[in-house]
């Protein structure tokens, strides 16, 4: 018979893969999702004009590949509402919840390494070259070149001002992220701290335990996918890569050494209140 517990734990994890898995699948579709920029200039020094290019899209007009977040979606949909019909058998809610922690955690890698190449969140641009804003945005930066080449490519900045340059036409760029990035970002987190609790909570049957065990973990492999996803300058005078991990690693530590103290001394105090009552019990029978 299970606790009320267990129900109402049961029923969350259900509710909030079902809730994720459908905003991740919508806000890639219809929601803004990135802001693609930089600028066409011609002339230089004082005589120079620029004309800001911006264009706003949703992720899967940025890439085909965003479908990816669509059908991943649409699987923790799917697994949560199986997981529901499937409440009572053990082994089955496993599978779907290491199911749904397996999607979760692919999601959650292709956000960091995307999210890594995202900005100047300051304002400006990144001078690297097409290729090195990696596959999912590449493409869409290449052809928004080609539109602003045919654009303004020989056309003059303004009447009898200089020519465009095609050297100076987003040689540039700026990704900047949107609604639909951010959302995005949150639920693939959400979705796999959650599958990754549940998937815990099955196998270790004490709940605090189960949520300390399934949090520092899970602190510590974010950590260490953001850590891989970033880049360093070779340029850089610094670099910060595998200090997320080691900040993950210690604040862990420390989630661990405060439930040990605390499992201690509940320990103790459940001696003391024990020893108590025998005594007052030995008493009492005298």
């Amino acid at each position: 018979m299970r606790s009320w517990v267990e129900r109402v734990a049961d029923a969350a994890f259900v509710a909030v893969t079902v809730a994720a898995g459908a905003v991740a699948a919508l806000a890639p579709v219809l929601l803004p999702g990135l802001v693609l920029g930089g600028s066409a200039c011609g002339g230089g020094g004082n005589a120079q004009r620029c004309t800001g290019i911006a264009r706003q899209l949703s992720l899967v007009n940025v890439s085909p590949r965003a479908w990816a977040y669509v059908v991943g979606g649409a699987l923790c949909v799917l697994f949560g509402a199986a997981a529901l019909l499937l409440a009572r058998r053990r082994v089955a809610r496993i599978v779907l919840s290491l199911a749904i922690l397996a999607v979760a955690f692919v999601g959650l890698v292709q956000t960091s390494r995307i999210d890594a190449k995202l900005g100047p969140s300051a304002g400006g641009t990144y001078a690297r070259p097409i290729d090195d804003w990696g596959a999912f945005l590449s493409p869409a930066l290449r052809e928004l070149r080609q539109d602003a080449l045919r654009r303004y490519g020989g056309r003059r900045t303004e009447p009898g001002g200089p020519r465009y340059d095609r050297e100076q036409i987003l040689g540039s760029f700026s990704v900047r992220e949107q609604d639909g990035w951010r959302i995005l970002h949150v639920v693939v987190v959400v979705a796999f701290f959650a599958a990754g609790l549940e998937s815990v909570r099955r196998v270790v049957r004490r709940p605090s335990l189960a949520i300390v065990t399934a949090s520092t973990a899970g602190l510590v492999v974010w950590a260490a996918v953001v850590d891989r996803s970033t880049r360093c300058d070779p340029g850089a005078s610094e670099c910060y890569r595998g200090l997320t991990t080691l900040l993950a690693v210690a604040a862990a530590g420390l989630g661990w050494a405060g439930y040990l103290a605390g499992f201690f001394v509940g320990r103790l105090v459940d001696r003391s209140s024990s020893g108590a009552r025998h005594k007052v019990e030995d008493r009492g029978s005298t």
